[in-house]
């Protein structure tokens, strides 16, 4: 918890509110893994640790710094296919959190 009683996790939803509004302003549909979703369906997310910890072995990955403007990667994987991903490092937690459907 933080000093104002909200969990970290709220802290950086928050946080992130306004990137995540500005995303859905300017496009109509996200990249999230092979497909498109529809922006007024997506929603920044926790990392899964195991995503979090491929990026990590990825000497070509660069984190978004802790704060900024989200990044919208491209991966190729070892059979050529394409992931798309938009990906945030809130100040609230320094946690990478990730562009997915809606719960």
């Amino acid at each position: 918890m933080t000093g104002s009683g909200k969990t970290s996790e709220e802290v950086a939803r928050e946080e992130l509110a306004p990137a995540l509004e500005r995303l859905r302003n300017g496009h109509d549909v996200l990249p999230f893994m092979t497909e498109l979703i529809g922006s007024s369906e997506a929603e920044f997310v926790p990392m899964p640790e195991s995503m979090a910890d491929v990026f990590a072995g990825n000497g070509d990955f660069r984190a978004p710094g802790r704060g900024s403007d989200p990044i919208w990667l491209e991966i190729v994987d070892e059979a050529g296919q394409l992931f798309q991903l938009i990906v945030a490092r809130p100040d609230a937690d320094g946690e990478l959190w990730v562009v997915a459907p809606r719960r």
